[in-house]
């Protein structure tokens, strides 16, 4: 786990597009409330609830497992604000596992689909990540022939590199501070940018960024090697053999692990701005020597040119 010095630095530098921040503003309710009035300014927002996710699943390396900002308006329609600050080339596919995440827990045994409310995914994009070059992209299931399905699925992508043309000035603030600029526009950009201050000076906010901070990595390790283990164990038992079976957790479980660490390096590099800390980082924490810590951080860094 990276130590607490490491965590305080990276909380001095902290801003909105930081995972960690950002999950701490936007579970404020009423910036959040704020926010999906200045998306969606046609709803009513006036109750709204955040979502506790322990009832999700959470799996870090499945890339969707826990959603960023869950939320609930009074009539059971779903929100999910989602930070995305690299392409992965998934936005779709994120998408879709989202909206699935939502609708699985809306009905309990017996209840009709007619039941199902609206659900919808919010992107928080610096740049657009799909063909759209609009500030704000709204997509719904259409037909070929133009026919809207109304099944209350929505996803939405900001684009804050895109067209400001028409968009209001609240999200022209969030826009900014996505580009890692001062909040000039509307009063919302403004209002994060003091509720951020604000958790960095407080010793409440600041402990609960720690604790959150120092949670992410011990739950990405742990969950790597679940996944290389579930992975191993499946190729083994494919194999259909008992040294197979054996063999495959062992394989699976490296797997996972390096899995874990080429996501995490991104994360290093961020909080120490210094290859040779990482390296170091690498080898105390993850056990690694000096030419597996040094092979680590290449690939990390050759996958980072290619997203």
């Amino acid at each position: 786990m990276v130590s607490k010095q490491k965590i305080r630095q990276k909380l001095a530098r902290a801003d909105f597009t930081d995972d960690v921040m950002f999950g701490l503003v936007m579970s404020q309710l009423e910036i959040c409330r704020k926010f999906l009035k200045a998306v969606l300014p046609q709803h009513d927002f006036t109750k709204l609830k955040i979502v506790d996710q322990s009832h999700l699943k959470t799996d870090y390396l499945s890339k969707a497992g826990r959603l960023d900002i869950h939320c609930t308006d009074a009539y059971g329609n779903q929100f999910d604000i989602e930070l995305q600050m690299t392409n992965e080339h998934n936005v779709a596919q994120r998408s879709k596992y989202y909206h699935a995440l939502m609708a699985n827990h809306m009905l309990t045994a017996g209840e009709e689909y007619q039941a199902l409310k609206a659900t919808y995914v919010i992107f928080l994009c610096p740049a657009s990540f799909t063909d759209a070059d609009q500030a704000i992209t709204h997509y719904e299931i259409v037909s070929r022939q133009g026919n809207h399905l109304n099944d209350g699925t929505h996803t939405l992508i900001l684009n804050a590199s895109g067209n400001w043309a028409g968009v209001s000035d609240e999200l022209k603030g969030i826009f900014q501070l996505l580009l890692r600029q001062p909040a000039s526009f509307g009063k919302l950009g403004p209002q994060i940018m003091d509720k951020i201050d604000e958790i960095k000076h407080s010793k409440i906010g600041g402990r609960k960024y720690m604790e959150l901070t120092g949670a992410f990595w011990q739950d990405a390790r742990e969950a790597g090697i679940k996944i290389g283990e579930r992975r191993g164990k499946k190729a083994g038992i494919k194999e259909g053999r008992k040294e197979g079976r054996k063999e495959g957790r062992k394989q699976g479980r490296r797997e996972g692990t390096d899995e874990t660490i080429i996501k995490l390096i991104p994360d290093l590099v961020a909080l120490t701005n210094d290859r040779q800390a990482v390296i170091n980082i690498l080898m105390k924490k993850m056990n690694l020597n000096q030419a597996q810590a040094e092979s680590y951080y290449k690939r990390a860094m050759e996958r980072e040119k290619r997203d």
